[in-house]
């Protein structure tokens, strides 16, 4: 009860969050319903929660560099429009998904972290070629 009622206080104090996704849509908000499912079904192996929508994954560079994957990509901030380029970073293992693909590109699902004004990765599923 009390969580719900902090969200909602919370929302109420931020109305434009609740709608910026709809006015800044991800790369991939337009992709086959197949596809759009396959986003949807994305679980963070670190919280056992969903990864968000296919709105929210974004296109990432991937490395590997001694047994981690690193990434690189563009973060954008709903409520401006914003975009800003994260440099490469590296992946917490216990955030990358093992399953196949079926997008073939690396994606990353971020987040900001507004205390330490950091860019957090919550989930990430490497591209098929690797």
């Amino acid at each position: 009860m009390y969580r719900r009622n902090f969200v909602i206080g919370l929302l109420s104090l931020f109305p434009t969050l609740a709608i910026a996704k709809e006015q800044y849509p991800g790369q991939y908000a337009q992709v086959d319903p197949a596809q759009r499912r396959w986003f949807r079904e994305q679980i963070s192996p670190k919280t056992g929660g969903n990864c968000c929508s296919e709105a929210d994954g974004t296109f990432a560079e991937e490395d590997i560099r001694n047994g981690h994957y690193w990434v690189k990509f563009t973060a954008r901030n709903y409520q401006t429009g914003l975009e800003f380029p994260v440099p490469w970073t590296q992946v917490p293992d216990e955030v990358v998904i093992k399953k196949p693909n079926y997008n073939g590109s690396p994606v990353v699902w971020y987040g900001l972290d507004t205390e330490a004004e950091t860019w957090v990765i919550r989930c990430f599923i490497p591209g098929a070629g690797l």
